[in-house]
């Protein structure tokens, strides 16, 4: 991961080989909050471009970075373990439902506690 600063605007340069595009724009997305936050794919690489909101924060650039990288890290085991664990997931829920039956007619009384009496449609 490269980066430079210029007018307050940080610009991160990530290998897209490295992360995919669901893990950047999972990360970053929490950073609009407090940044203006750009995503640019070109030959391979994201380009990332970071600006204050309204201009009025100022951030700490050493520190921005070393959150960022944990974040990544973050967002790309997280991608990791959902697609481990994908099958898995998908077994449980088929287990849920493999009993299911859906009842046709409701065991209580229709009613509306607004007065509409859905008897005389």
């Amino acid at each position: 991961m490269e980066y430079q600063i210029n007018d307050n605007i940080l610009k991160i340069k990530i290998d897209g080989g490295a992360y995919n595009e669901a893990v950047i724009h999972k990360c970053f997305y929490w950073y609009c909050r407090d940044f203006n936050v750009e995503i640019d794919k070109k030959d391979g690489f994201y380009d990332i471009l970071f600006s204050p909101r309204n201009g009025v924060n100022t951030f700490e650039v050493p520190e921005l970075i070393e959150r960022i990288k944990q974040d990544l890290i973050d967002f790309k085991l997280r991608d990791i373990v959902t697609s481990e664990t994908r099958t898995i997931r998908e077994l449980i829920i088929a287990k849920a439902f493999a009993n299911f039956e859906i009842e046709e007619f409701p065991q209580t009384s229709v009613s509306d506690p607004v007065g509409f009496d859905p008897q005389n449609i």
